[in-house]
C-alpha cells in the first residue's frame, strides 16, 4: 500500500515523521524526494513491510489543496502500481475558515480531477474515491481529512518542549526565556497574529539556541529519545494515523 500525507509546513512533516516511526513502527529509508509541484516542498518516504508513507509540508495552509489537486493529477496519469491508495489532508482549525468549508473546498478538488466519491468529507473519516486512471481503468483510493485543534497543550512542538524541560532545567529556563521574547517581542501582532504561528516561533526559537551551529545529528537524537507514544494518548485524533498500514 501506497500512501501519503499532506500538512501545512516543513515543521509539522519532521515531527509528523518521528511521530509514526516511534508510535506506529514506520521505518525511515532516509530518501527524500523532490516533488515536481510548487505545491509541494521535499517529500520523506518511511516503509513498513511492504507499505511506503510519504509525509509532504506544502509550505502553508494555502497550499494544502492545490497539493491535493497535484496529487489527484498523478494518480490520475499513474499505473493502479503507483498511484497512491490512501490520501491524507492534515491540518489545523485555527488555519480555515470551518471544517463544512474546507470539506467543501476538498470535494470542488476531488470533482475537478474528476473523482467519484462514496460520501462527503467529513472531519476523521475515511471516504472512498474513484477514477479512471491514464490506462482507462477503474482505480480507487481513500482519502481522510483531519482538521485538528493544535491548541497549546495539543501542538507537536508544545509536547516536546514540555518534554524536554520536565527531563533538564537548565533546558527548561532556556525554554521559558524563549517563550517569554516570542510572547512579548511582537507587540503590534504583525507577524506573530496566529495562535499556532506562536506555538511554532517558540519551538524554533529554542533550536536556534540549542542547536545554532546547525547541528543536524543532535537534532535528530532530541526528536528521536522523545516519548512520542505520550503525544499519542494526548492528540487522540492521531489514532487514525495508524490505519495507514492496514
Amino acid at each position: 500500500m501506497k500512501s501519503i500525507i499532506l500538512c501545512e509546513g516543513s515543521t509539522d512533516s519532521i515531527l509528523l515523521q518521528y511521530f509514526m516511526r516511534k508510535v506506529y513502527g514506520w521505518q525511515d529509508n532516509k530518501s527524500n524526494e523532490r516533488a515536481n509541484s510548487k505545491f509541494l516542498k521535499q517529500i520523506r518516504t518511511l516503509t513498513k513491510e511492504n507499505n511506503k508513507l510519504s509525509i509532504a509540508g506544502c509550505g502553508g495552509s494555502g497550499r494544502i489543496l492545490p497539493g491535493l489537486s497535484y496529487i489527484l493529477e498523478y494518480n490520475s496519469l499513474s499505473s493502479e502500481s503507483e498511484a497512491y491508495d490512501k490520501i491524507v489532508i492534515l491540518t489545523d482549525r485555527d488555519e480555515v475558515i470551518t471544517e463544512t468549508e474546507f470539506a467543501q473546498e476538498i470535494e470542488k478538488v476531488l470533482h475537478q480531477k474528476n473523482m467519484e466519491f462514496n460520501d462527503n468529507p467529513v472531519n476523521n473519516h475515511w471516504i472512498e474515491c474513484t477514477y479512471k486512471n491514464g490506462h482507462g481503468k477503474n482505480c480507487k483510493f481513500s482519502l481522510l481529512m483531519l482538521v485538528i485543534p493544535f491548541e497549546e497543550t495539543g501542538a507537536m512542538e508544545t509536547f516536546l518542549l514540555n518534554v524536554i524541560s520536565e527531563n533538564d532545567e537548565y533546558d527548561a529556563e532556556i525554554i521559558r526565556k524563549c517563550n517569554s521574547f516570542v510572547d512579548n517581542v511582537d507587540s503590534e501582532k504583525r507577524y506573530l497574529s496566529k495562535r499556532r504561528n506562536i506555538t511554532k516561533a517558540k519551538f524554533d526559537v529554542y533550536f536556534s539556541v540549542r542547536t545554532a551551529a546547525e547541528q543536524f545529528a543532535e537534532r535528530q537524537n532530541i526528536l528521536k529519545n522523545v516519548e512520542w507514544e505520550k503525544y499519542a494518548a494526548l492528540q487522540a485524533d492521531f489514532r487514525k494515523l495508524g490505519e495507514l498500514s492496514n
